[in-house]
């Protein structure tokens, strides 16, 4: 199939502005509120910002190496179709489908965060900090409304979920802006150590690996590489995207540590373990403007909520239908509805198993894990895109490139060295666990990562062959069934989709 073909079926209708409010809105994420206050937590003073500037610089380096990539593929199964250039096809679909796990599971965990802070806002307990209490029935049935609302949005079409980030990121981006502002100013403005993060130097390298989870999945605007009106438009999104979430996410991060105080967000439950708030916000908006910052911040959550769901079921939906076109995946998954040309099995397969994931976060409260593990995955990823460039250079360095990373093989290969040591630190952070009477601090982590990985290898080994040598055979009943034609006349025009 050609790449013609192949992007033949898709719409390219999505501006500039919308390239830029997925990027945004995909890191943009509840969970990565809580995310922020947990870097906070290994740091003195206002001076988190400082882990989120080098995170996001790091990511800065990331974004260069998807740029070059996106320009030599712009296709939705993009990651698939470089890392198998350059590895290998098993490899290739053992990577891409722990990556999509790894988005079904923030969906999951931040569909939960959100439902939390509905319940929080009903309850009243953003007077007082801590984590929150157990979930309750409504916190349920709001994981399933809201999944449901951005599954909706999406079966209705490209163009009406890309008008949903637009709106919901630009609103955000905004009003937690003017909160925290308006948290910092009740004090004058007047922060404590706000340049004390270099203190204690292995707690830094902890925050940063953390604050790499901050900013990840701004990278996820690469499938709709189909969809955009100029695929060039993707890689600058994707910059602008980092500087508006670094500036929204420090002044987020250091008003609610300052305003509310880190240790009524965290509470130590024994050293070195730590459990946050999962609704650090609502805390941030009681302090600011009382009982109606609280409700402003509940809205705010919700637009993070949309704008994940809305923005990750968009992304992941075209991902899912790119490996089943390519027969990686079950044939329903490529199916595209008449109306909307959405990949409606997709879409409708991302919510159930969200929902799914959603309900055992809740009732394991395992949200904290799932951050420290999207830092591992997404520091491997970020790894493996800088090695990828440079295998890439050397393997096809005649192919065109709409875009190509200025400075040689210094900035992917400080990509591969910088995420690949943060990957480990990630991996290795400990997360506690209640066992019993006692709390044991265990890698989860790294545990978690093993076992999605060898999942993921274990359907690419198992599965992956049958789904291929059923389409080739699919493809050859097909090709016994085209009609002959007579010596002279002209044959019938072939399927051009034939496969997909």
């Amino acid at each position: 199939m050609t790449q013609g073909e192949m992007t033949s079926r898709l719409r390219r209708v999505l501006p500039f502005r919308t390239v830029v409010s997925t990027s945004t809105g995909l890191a943009y994420a509840a969970i990565s509120l809580l995310a922020c206050i947990q870097m906070a937590s290994f740091l003195a003073g206002d001076s988190a910002w400082i882990a989120l500037l080098v995170a996001g610089g790091l990511a800065l380096l990331a974004a260069f190496c998807f740029s070059e990539l996106n320009a030599l593929y712009p296709t939705a199964a993009a990651i698939r179709q470089y890392i198998r250039a350059a590895f290998g096809e098993r490899f290739s679909l053992t990577v891409s489908f722990g990556y999509l796990l790894t988005i079904v599971a923030v969906i999951a965990a931040d569909s939960y965060v959100v439902a939390s802070a509905i319940s929080c806002f009903s309850n009243g307990c953003y007077r007082h900090g801590g984590a929150l209490e157990n979930p309750t029935v409504d916190t349920y049935l709001w994981i399933f409304a809201l999944l449901a609302v951005a599954a909706v949005a999406n079966l209705l079409g490209i163009r009406i979920a890309g008008l949903v980030q637009d709106v919901t990121t630009y609103a955000l981006l905004i009003s937690l802006a003017i909160i925290s502002v308006i948290a910092l100013s009740r004090d004058g403005f007047h922060l404590t150590q706000p340049f004390n993060a270099f203190s204690q130097p292995v707690n830094f390298v902890q925050a940063v690996a953390v604050g790499v989870f901050v900013f990840s999945a701004f990278e996820w605007v690469t499938p709709l590489a189909e969809e955009t009106s100029d695929t060039r438009q993707i890689p600058r999104g994707m910059f602008v995207a980092l500087g508006l979430l670094f500036v929204s996410y420090a002044l987020f991060t250091v008003a609610t540590t300052h305003v509310v105080g880190i240790e009524h967000l965290c509470q130590h439950i024994g050293s070195p373990s730590v459990l946050c708030s999962n609704v650090p916000q609502m805390f941030l908006g009681y302090q600011a403007l009382g009982t109606a910052g609280a409700l402003w911040m509940l809205i705010a959550t919700l637009f993070t909520g949309v704008m994940t769901f809305n923005g990750g079921f968009a992304t992941a939906s075209r991902f899912i239908y790119a490996a089943a076109r390519d027969a990686t995946l079950p044939e329903a998954f490529a199916r595209l509805s008449y109306a909307h040309v959405v990949p409606w099995v997709a879409v409708l397969a991302l919510t159930i198993s969200s929902g799914v994931i959603a309900v055992i976060v809740a009732l394991t409260s395992a949200y904290q894990v799932l951050i420290a593990v999207g830092a591992v995955l997404e520091a491997l990823i970020y790894a493996i895109a800088g090695l990828c460039v440079l295998r890439l250079r050397r393997r096809q360095p005649e192919s065109p490139r709409s875009f190509r990373i200025p400075g040689g093989a210094v900035i992917p290969g400080a990509t591969i060295a910088i995420f690949g040591v943060l990957a480990v630190v990630a991996a290795l952070i400990t997360v506690p666990v209640r066992v019993g009477g006692s709390t044991l601090d265990l890698p989860l982590p790294l545990i978690i990562t093993v076992i999605v990985f060898a999942l993921s290898f274990l359907y690419v080994a198992t599965w992956v062959p049958r789904l291929k040598a059923a389409e080739e055979a699919r493809r050859a009943q097909r090709r016994r069934r085209r009609p002959q034609h007579a010596p002279g006349e002209s044959p019938m025009p072939s399927d051009t989709m034939e496969g997909s």
